[in-house]
């Protein structure tokens, strides 16, 4: 029975659009590059072990339809269902097609076109059903009650196991060409230098609304303060790990490097909740690799995280800190057990009192300390003590330093 013409002209409506004359057919090489990378990671056989038992028809294997994302990720810059479709169905050679189980032949009618778009939506919705603690209706805006309960369910001990499994899973992407690198000995001069810093990722939904009382569809989205910028940015929050580089004295900022200022490490966020645990993931999951750890240099938005939070967890980690303070917060900052804690850092008690306080109320990056002016050490050195100073307790920067998020809620 033929379906009536309002469902048809519906059905015609959501099959993805073909775009005459903008398709052009992607090599198996690059796609055989991208599919060692994903198998790599070891992501899609993580994603069938979830997907196992879950009732329903399976639709597209999870393979198939990362692929499918990264591939309009990388030649559209899109990481779309739809350019997805259009890709696997229009733009892949036959060898591709094998490897990732799509049919040879490209669907022929309206019919076949939809079937194989719904297929490909039913595979995605499967993840995101098996990763989501709460999953909503984002086609249309809710009110703001309801999407503070589900936005809620994120920071439930459930939630928050869910969030840290779906990062796992995205940083374990991000490490699959490190890991490669490293197998190929292109790491061999990285001295484990990283820098961390919070990147905003903007999100094309608008913002909660307080006239009509709605949320945004983007429910865990919030607002993210860029450093230098009065204008905040509404979406999510990524902790971005980049392999460093550290300059010797003298040194020329463009000399060509032995191996890769390649990113290490990512996970995302709503701005402003978790920026020192996301780091410290990102970090740890790095070091379990076997590189070693170095310096991390990271900005105000680090300095101002609680020190168990952020500081302690990475030293632990074997990392030496190179942190942004405010001018009032420079200089000595405390003791512990007779040394001087001077800009984040241990230091020796018997420091000369004009180095020691060098970099108080300064508001250079750099500083040089003359002799007339900070002293000279003597010759036998400087001797630890081991008599506690006066001042115990180190004036750590609070984290009311930093920036407050934007939005009430995560």
């Amino acid at each position: 029975m033929p379906r009536p013409a309002r469902d048809e002209e519906a059905a015609r409506a959501l099959r993805p659009r073909v775009r005459p004359g903008k398709l052009t057919t992607i090599k198996d090489s690059k796609v055989g590059q991208l599919l060692a990378l994903l198998d790599r990671s070891g992501v899609p056989e993580q994603l069938e072990e979830l997907l196992a038992g879950r009732p329903g028809p399976p639709g597209v294997r999870p393979r198939t339809v990362l692929a499918g994302l990264l591939l309009a990720s990388y030649f559209s810059g899109r990481a779309t269902i739809a350019e997805a479709w259009r890709i696997l169905h229009l733009r892949l050679e036959a060898r591709a097609r094998t490897w990732l189980g799509i049919p040879q032949d490209p669907p022929a009618t309206a019919r076949e076109s939809i079937a194989a778009s719904r297929r490909l939506y039913r595979g995605f919705n499967r993840i995101t059903t098996v990763l989501d603690p709460a999953r909503c209706d984002r086609r249309s805006r809710l009110a703001q009650s309801v999407a503070d309960a589900y936005a809620d369910a994120w920071d439930v001990p459930s939630g928050r196991r869910a969030a840290e499994r779906l990062q796992h899973l995205a940083n374990q992407l991000v490490l699959a060409p490190v890991r490669l690198a490293q197998a190929r000995g292109y790491l061999r001069g990285w001295r484990g230098d990283v820098g961390v810093d919070a990147t905003p990722i903007p999100v094309l939904a608008r913002p909660d609304s307080e006239r009509t009382q709605t949320a945004s569809v983007e429910i865990t989205a919030g607002w993210h303060y860029s450093a230098g910028s009065d204008e905040p940015i509404f979406g999510y929050s990524s902790s971005f790990v980049v392999a460093a580089h550290r300059r010797r004295p003298g040194e020329s900022a463009g000399r060509p490097l032995a191996y890769p200022q390649m990113c290490v490490g990512l996970v995302l966020d709503t701005p402003s909740v978790h920026t020192g645990p996301n780091a410290v993931t990102a970090l740890t999951q790095l070091t379990g690799l076997g590189l070693p750890p170095g310096t991390c240099a990271a900005d105000r938005a680090y300095t101002g995280c609680a020190p168990e939070s952020f500081q302690i967890p990475v030293r632990r980690l074997g990392y030496r800190l190179a942190l942004d303070y405010k001018v009032e917060n420079r200089g000595q900052q405390g003791s512990w057990q007779g040394a001087l804690l001077i800009d984040g850092s241990m230091a020796c008690p018997h420091m000369p009192v004009a180095l020691a306080r060098a970099t108080q109320g300064a508001a250079m990056p750099r500083y040089v300390c003359r002799p007339r002016t900070c002293g000279r050490r003597s010759r036998s050195g400087c001797r630890t003590s081991s008599r506690p100073s006066k001042d115990q307790t180190p004036v750590a920067p609070s984290g009311s330093t930093a920036r407050q998020p934007g939005r009430r809620r995560r």
